[in-house]
């Protein structure tokens, strides 16, 4: 990332084949700030797995994970549309095992709808890539912005379009095509959960910023008005749909898809203050999620369930865990001077500073759907941490008291790395600002992949 930042876009031609005919890595700063945020999260997931012996599922889990953040830092580094796709595959061929590993009976069916989604999904890509394919006759996404851009009929790219938009959304799980997650998150090991949760679908979005805001960003009239309605629909159903759940890494995972609605939100509006906004609240909102999962596995594990119901008064058995997640429940809601807020009010500055009907109802959406993560956290502090402890909770822990300390650990760096980022908001927008004017102004992406044309 300081290479990139000081030094300009870093580019590698596997094979020494010259792009467009090679393969290409492309390190930009959008690239290379999700793999580091990534990086850490992968961090806290290992940490979790390796300090609670996370053996009863099996030792495979270990490579998995790693080859699942393989899986996922090709997909942030691939200047190559189909192997965009390749790295996706590996991405869902790790996620497919790390769901099964435990082989329960709800386990395998969660995991049965997972890949029969994605399998459609990766279909629906792979059409997208082909249609992409016979009508500029390249895959390299800077010579399809160069291609794409000097076309007159773009009626076929506009249907390669919908077809990756809806492999993306999939992936995303952007409202409608939502139902898949928060089964197949509730019910994986608490360690996997984290990386999921945090990461996974942020790779969805990823993709369409990436797609839609380089390759094909003359499309973004088109779709503007589809990805406003996706994105405020996904806002507003995903935060519901927490509200109404009773376990609560179930109701984590419905605010994932309420948090993707933000993020998508920004690349619909499509200026680089909105998309700064997004890829802002996209690197504030891993650690974030990472640390509210870590807070739900760190629950299950010590007190044996997670249905909120059940549980009670934990500020007083753990007050560390109760302080740390209150950092994490600030931020996700928007408090300030979280870094949660800072992220919402960037996103509310571009919406506003559109000055147009699509720019003021995605302003209210915002505040509407912040003020109602507000109360599923607040429902998760009363029945969770609030009150006295109940005699279940104490005769049903499993992690003693005295060694919990260091199952603490990657809490700490999750929370840690929220208040750190309230600290340098300034120059992480700043990265984020720059990320964007990459992407919505390809000329320094393309100059740096240095398109070898043959007549």
């Amino acid at each position: 990332m300081h290479k990139v930042w000081y030094g300009g876009i870093l580019v590698t031609n596997l094979g020494d084949w010259d792009a467009p005919f090679g393969i290409v890595l492309v390190a930009d700063l959008f690239g290379v700030l999700m793999v580091s945020v990534a990086s850490l999260i992968s961090l806290m997931s290992f940490t979790f797995v390796v300090l609670f012996h996370d053996t009863t599922r099996g030792n495979y889990i270990h490579p998995f994970l790693l080859m699942l953040l393989a899986g996922v830092n090709g997909v942030f580094m691939t200047g190559d549309l189909f192997n965009l796709f390749v790295f996706f595959e590996v991405t869902l061929l790790s996620s497919y095992a790390l769901m099964v590993i435990g082989a329960k009976r709800i386990q395998i069916e969660a995991a049965f709808k997972y890949v029969v989604i994605n399998v459609m999904a990766s279909a629906s890509l792979l059409i997208g890539i082909g249609l992409v394919y016979g009508e500029v006759g390249t895959l390299n996404m800077a010579h399809i912005a160069v291609r794409s851009a000097a076309l007159e009929n773009t009626g076929m790219l506009t249907v390669a379009s919908m077809f990756l938009l809806t492999a993306f959304g999939v992936k995303s799980a952007i409202v409608p095509l939502h139902f898949w997650l928060p089964g197949a998150y509730t019910y994986i090991s608490p360690g996997v959960a984290i990386f999921f949760g945090a990461v996974l679908t942020k790779v969805g979005v990823y993709s369409m910023i990436r797609i839609f805001g380089l390759a094909l960003n003359y499309e973004h009239t088109l779709f503007q008005p589809i990805m406003l309605t996706i994105a405020c629909l996904s806002i507003l159903i995903g935060v519901l749909g927490a509200l109404g759940q009773r376990d609560l890494r179930t109701i984590l995972s419905w605010d994932v898809i309420s948090q993707v609605g933000f993020m998508l939100l920004g690349l619909s509006l499509f200026t680089i203050g909105s998309l700064a906004a997004s890829i802002f609240f996209m690197l504030q909102y891993m650690p974030i999620k990472a640390g509210l999962f870590i807070v739900s596995g760190l629950i299950e594990r010590s007190s044996g369930t997670g249905n909120i119901y059940r549980l009670g008064g934990l500020s007083r058995i753990y007050p560390w865990m109760a302080a740390m997640f209150l950092i994490l429940a600030f931020s996700v809601s928007g408090i300030p001077p979280f870094v949660g807020f800072w992220a919402k009010l960037a996103l509310l500055q571009a919406g506003f500073a559109l000055h147009s009907t699509s720019g003021y109802i995605s302003s209210g959406i915002i505040l509407l759907g912040s003020v109602l993560t507000g109360f599923m956290m607040m429902k998760i502090w009363q029945w969770v941490f609030w009150g006295q402890p109940k005699d279940s909770n104490i005769e049903q822990r499993t992690v003693p008291l005295k060694e919990y300390w260091k199952h603490l650990i990657p809490l700490v760096m999750a929370s840690g790395l929220g208040l750190c980022m309230v600290i340098w908001v300034g120059d992480i927008y700043e990265f984020s600002n720059q990320a964007a004017s990459q992407i919505l102004n390809p000329e320094q992406y393309i100059e740096a992949v240095n398109l070898a044309e043959f007549e």
